[in-house]
């Protein structure tokens, strides 16, 4: 078994775009309409709700973009990715008004951001 896809929500598309693609360089490689009837049964919101999918090294993000929907508080679900350079996106984060969470699990130092609705990802150096 292989893990195929990621799907996390989205209030904003643009906001989306911006820090899939521009901020962490993943391709926006598709977009398509879920359906009312599959958005109901799904997720109890019966109208169309716009998919945005971004790919990256193997990784595949499907981005359900709901300005309704919230992130459930408190959320301990993330995202890991290991990035070929962490100085650099951390760099960058800085630039970009990304959120940055550094702390500590024992002796080891971790880094999470979160992208520009509150999803969090955690980042390592590969």
């Amino acid at each position: 078994m292989i893990l195929n896809h990621v799907g996390i929500i989205n209030g904003n598309a643009e906001q989306a775009v911006l820090f899939y693609r521009d901020f962490l360089k993943f391709e926006k490689t598709r977009e398509f309409i879920l359906s009312p009837e599959l958005s109901g049964q799904l997720f109890d919101i019966s109208r169309e709700i716009s998919v945005l999918v971004f790919e990256r090294d193997g990784i595949k993000l499907e981005v359900f973009i709901c300005p309704e929907c919230r992130l459930p508080t408190p959320d301990l679900s993330h995202i890991g990715l290991h990035l070929d350079d962490l100085a650099a996106i951390l760099d960058e984060a800085q630039k970009t008004g990304v959120q940055h969470i550094i702390g500590k699990t024992g002796e080891k130092t971790v880094h999470f951001i979160r992208d520009f609705y509150g999803n969090l990802i955690e980042i390592k150096q590969k």
